[in-house]
């Protein structure tokens, strides 16, 4: 039982939802479907998880299960990492994807980052307005912090814009508002974001130096 402890099987009981298929649990959880199936086989033996061919239920009233919920709740609520923050709107299984700072901070590939640090780290995502109820629900469900305007918190918290439909790109996994747009948005506050699009400009060749640097001059000179 203790071996059960462990950070992929709260994963998987955070993200699995009835009727998911263990392949898209290991897709909510970012690992690979063989591991995710060795953690749901023995979450299985225990009467947690049932399949039923190739999806998955959930026996909500499991002593086990309720319990490593309230663990985990606890955990993020005394300890949240920039890590599992970052997870976290996975987990859902809901539409979404990171905009404007953290867009920037992910195509980047993590090479630059501004207007955060460890006593204040807002992250930028955007979701569907038809969820919000939903995803407040799973954020107040694990202590997490949101807001729905760019306010300074304390800590790790949330900063939630809202949309009909969500266009998005994934880079490594991650889904993200679109490099093209990135870079329109970047553009606009060039004196913060310069240096991160000289960053996009050489990791995807978007041969766009020229005009970034043109239009620094141009301000300056104003």
């Amino acid at each position: 039982m203790l071996e059960l402890v462990n950070p992929y099987v709260a994963k998987i009981l955070i993200a699995a939802k009835d009727r998911d298929s263990v392949r898209q649990i290991s897709i909510k959880i970012r690992e690979s479907y063989g591991w995710t199936y060795k953690w749901v086989l023995e979450l299985e033996k225990l009467e947690i998880i049932k399949r039923n061919k190739q999806e998955v239920f959930i026996n909500k009233e499991n002593y086990f299960y309720r319990g490593m919920l309230k663990i985990c709740a606890n955990l993020l609520k005394s300890s949240l990492s920039l890590s599992d923050a970052y997870l976290l709107p996975n987990l859902t299984g809901m539409g979404y994807r990171f905009t404007s700072t953290d867009a920037v901070f992910i195509w980047t590939k993590g090479g630059y980052n501004i207007g955060r640090n460890s006593e204040s780290y807002p992250i930028f995502i955007e979701i569907l307005e038809k969820d919000i109820i939903t995803w407040q629900k799973y954020f107040d469900q694990f202590f997490i912090d949101y807001a729905f305007k760019n306010e300074r918190k304390k800590g790790i918290y949330f900063v939630i814009s809202t949309a009909d439909n969500i266009e998005k790109e994934y880079c490594e996994s991650i889904p993200v508002l679109p490099l093209k747009k990135t870079v329109e948005w970047a553009k606009k506050y060039t004196y913060n974001f310069e240096p991160a699009l000289e960053m996009l400009d050489e990791l995807y060749n978007l041969k766009i130096g020229r005009c970034v640097n043109a239009e620094i001059i141009y301000r300056k000179r104003e």
